[in-house]
């Protein structure tokens, strides 16, 4: 711990949202910060759109987070696959120099803090090594075809993505939580019945883990704020085996979990990589295109006698 807040990182406690994209960790993280815990200076959060104003993201850390994702080949929507140490590799660790110049931006102040980031999910590994202790972790999942439906609408992406995606951020983050101490809710419960949902939560941050208030007035101002910010929610629909699995072991691991349990995810079916590698092509299509434009824009006389030659 010492040698990180050395290192220049914000002491904490750090609270952890971790959660798939479109799942209610804004809803969440907005509450945390209702009963005390720190969240990302204004100047640093991520601009929301008209159905999410507010992400309480830090836009210092996600932009830290997006370029491990590109050290390791892939991005939020195209996750890049994780081979074991990817968090000690060359690429990783160059981009990871500014890790505590990033942290400071987000939250300048000590004292506990919340940092949501759906990529956590992802890239939890790093942020325990890198982060002081300690390190405090809730998981906030939603049914996943409500999540697919919810990417379709603001992303345009397919079904059949939106689900891969589910699976993939799900299992990385049960993989990354087994033999940790976690939190683990649901977005359902949370917008059906904010109060005592937020309370559950407010109470075991309580317990030694992160100095928060959770008296009546605290826990009322912290409801109000998701059910301000709640979205519509969805019944469970047909889901493939596989989430169903997933499903269900989140279904077990509801409420404080001393120790989560080792990772047994099964093998997502290969329709599931192939989205994904679908949406890796394009952005890398799309990447390569944008060049172009970048480069063609440099040399408009050049265009010009080229339109002119035609």
């Amino acid at each position: 711990m010492a040698g990180s807040v050395e290192r220049g990182f914000p002491s904490g406690p750090w609270v952890l949202v971790l959660g798939m994209h479109r799942s209610g960790t804004s809803a969440l993280t907005g509450a945390l910060g209702r009963l005390g815990v720190g969240l990302p200076a204004p100047g640093d959060l991520v601009t929301g759109r008209y159905d999410n104003p507010v992400h309480y993201e830090s836009g210092a850390l996600t932009d830290l987070d997006d370029a491990v994702l590109g050290a390791l080949g892939g991005s939020w929507s195209a996750p890049p696959a994780m081979p074991a140490g990817w968090e000690r590799s060359s690429p990783v660790l160059a981009v990871t120099t500014g890790a505590a110049a990033a942290a400071r931006r987000a939250f300048p102040g000590d004292g506990p803090v919340a940092w949501k980031d759906p990529r956590l999910c992802l890239l939890l590994p790093l942020w325990r090594g890198l982060l002081p202790a300690p390190v405090v972790t809730v998981l906030l999942w939603r049914e996943p075809t409500a999540v697919a439906r919810s990417l379709r609408a603001r992303q345009g992406f397919p079904l059949s993505l939106g689900l891969a995606l589910w699976e993939r951020y799900t299992r990385e983050a049960l993989c990354a939580l087994a033999g940790h101490e976690a939190y683990v809710l649901r977005y359902e419960d949370l917008v059906g019945d904010p109060r005592a949902t937020v309370a559950g939560v407010a109470h075991w941050l309580a317990d030694g883990r992160a100095p928060v208030v959770a008296d009546d007035a605290a826990l009322a101002a912290a409801a109000g704020t998701v059910s301000e910010g709640r979205g519509a929610t969805d019944g469970a629909a047909e889901v493939p085996p596989v989430l169903m699995e997933a499903m269900a072991t989140l279904t077990r691991l509801r409420g404080a979990q001393a120790t989560m349990p080792a990772c047994e995810a099964a093998a997502p079916p290969a329709w599931m990589d192939d989205a994904i590698a679908q949406r890796a092509d394009y952005e890398d299509l799309y990447a390569r295109y944008m060049r172009y434009v970048r480069w063609r824009r440099r040399i408009p006389v050049l265009g010009r006698a080229v339109r002119r030659g035609r």
